[in-house]
């Protein structure tokens, strides 16, 4: 699945991603999106990513570079 972070940039699984707030970074293992919208999609805990603890919105997350 594909989602956008907080400057739309296109983000999915593997991605680097820094998460805006505390300077963490990681990769994307999973989206969890079955049954949501594209909007809801955004602005919902559906992230996770390797060694932070915890689902994140794709609003809280910035693309670090392409993968």
């Amino acid at each position: 699945m594909m989602t956008y972070d907080r400057n739309r940039n296109a983000i999915t699984t593997g991605s680097r991603v820094m998460i805006n707030g505390t300077g963490r970074t990681g990769k994307i293992t999973a989206i969890h999106a079955s049954g949501l919208t594209p909007a809801q999609l955004r602005r919902s805990k559906t992230v996770e990513v390797e060694g932070c603890e915890g689902k994140f919105e794709p609003i809280e997350l910035i693309r670090l570079g392409l993968h």
